[in-house]
């Protein structure tokens, strides 16, 4: 009976010393949960925060206009004090062509003119590949409160077309921390100097955009540690 007893009471001391752990490792997490963004009401206070957003911005959902219809990847680059150029990968009677052109002067989404238009044809597993990337992360962009702009710079915008969800964009201004908004810009560029490019290289390229792609979802989507594995 005294061993039953015993044994008894060392169970309940064993059970509450586990609740206490229990308890203790929930205080330490809820801080991090409940913790949330208040913003002030009456408007005084300047609400960005220091630092750099890892994502794209997003930039909307719209019809599609000449320049998407039936697009898989648009980038544009649109610097304050220099020409802005764009790029467009489209799937054409069974083909993947990737466009670019210089914008003229323009004015608004719906006023500019194409000039210095070039075209070349691309391989279904480079268009597969840009269109992977792009999809993706545009799907990843989100609000923050990191300043978003400057006085001068370039902006850099990105859309793609999901049938059956539209045509989502998303867009950065002048990346520089190595994340992925600066990622993306670098890759757009890269399309780009291929794009107008007099002897286009596409095997480079394309290794480039694969190495980039595993980078960014390896970042999003980190691989399972060897001790969380089952």
């Amino acid at each position: 009976m005294i061993g039953t007893a015993l044994m008894s009471k060392k169970n309940g001391s064993s059970v509450r010393m586990n609740i206490r752990s229990g308890l203790v490792v929930l205080c330490l997490a809820l801080p991090g949960i409940a913790t949330a963004y208040e913003p002030d009401v009456t408007q005084q206070r300047d609400e960005t925060i220091a630092g750099t957003s890892d994502r794209l911005l997003p930039d909307g959902a719209g019809i599609a206009d000449r320049r998407c219809s039936r697009c898989l990847a648009e980038f544009g680059r649109y610097p304050s004090l220099e020409p802005a150029f764009e790029w467009q990968i489209r799937l054409e009677d069974g083909k993947y062509v990737l466009s670019s052109w210089r914008l003229m002067h323009p004015k608004s989404a719906v006023d500019f003119q194409h000039v210095e238009m070039q075209q070349l044809e691309v391989s279904k597993q480079f268009a597969e590949v840009v269109y992977d990337i792009w999809a993706n992360n545009i799907l990843e962009a989100r609000f923050t409160r990191h300043s978003p702009t400057g006085l001068d710079g370039t902006n850099y915008r990105f859309r793609t077309n999901l049938r059956g969800v539209g045509w989502p964009s998303a867009s950065t201004w002048s990346p520089s921390a190595d994340l992925p908004p600066k990622w993306l810009v670098d890759s757009g560029e890269e399309i780009l100097a291929l794009a107008r490019a007099k002897s286009p290289k596409e095997p480079a390229v394309l290794a480039k955009l694969r190495t980039v792609r595993k980078r960014l979802n390896d970042y999003y989507h980190p691989p399972r540690s060897l001790k969380e594995s089952p």
